[in-house]
C-alpha cells in the first residue's frame, strides 16, 4: 500500500534557527523517533477512571497509533508540540484525539485527551495536534 497511514509535523521553532541551535545539550545529534502501529491492539480501551478520554462512552481506536519522541534536543517548548495526520481504518462518530498514559489504571494504562485536540478532518484522515510526544490515536 503506497498511501501513508500517518504523517508527522514537528515545528522546530517560531523563527528560523541556525544549524548550531539543532545540537543537543551533550553535542550529539537531535533525534526524532516515529513509529506507527497498524492498530490499537496493544492499547485496549478498558477500565474505569475519570481521567480517561472516553468521557464514560465506549470508544475504540479508529486509526493507527503513532508514537513520537525527541531525544537530545535543546530547542525549548516549541519542539515538544506535534501535529499528526492519521488515516482511519474504522468509521465512527464523535472523534477524540488522545494519547496513551501508561500511569493510568494502576499501571495498566489508558487513553487521555489532555493536551491533544483535533485540528481538521477530511475524507478518511484526521489531523490532531498535541503539546507533548507520546503514543497518539483518534478514538471513536
Amino acid at each position: 500500500n503506497s498511501v501513508a497511514v500517518a504523517s508527522i509535523n514537528v515545528p522546530l521553532a517560531g523563527t528560523p534557527i541556525s544549524s548550531s541551535a539543532l545540537q543537543s545539550v551533550d553535542n550529539s545529534t537531535c533525534k526524532l523517533q516515529f513509529i506507527v502501529f497498524r492498530n490499537g491492539k496493544l492499547f485496549p480501551c478498558t477500565g474505569n477512571s475519570s481521567n480517561l478520554a472516553d468521557d464514560g462512552k465506549r470508544r475504540s481506536v479508529s486509526t493507527p497509533v503513532a508514537f513520537t519522541k525527541l531525544d537530545g534536543c535543546s530547542l525549548g517548548s516549541a519542539v515538544h508540540t506535534v501535529t499528526i495526520a492519521l488515516r482511519h481504518f474504522a468509521l465512527g462518530v464523535d472523534p477524540t484525539a488522545a494519547y496513551w498514559d501508561f500511569d493510568l489504571l494502576d499501571g495498566h494504562g489508558g487513553w487521555r485527551a489532555e493536551g491533544c485536540h483535533i485540528t481538521g478532518s477530511g475524507g478518511n484522515t484526521t489531523t490532531i495536534h498535541c503539546t507533548h510526544h507520546n503514543n497518539f490515536a483518534v478514538l471513536m
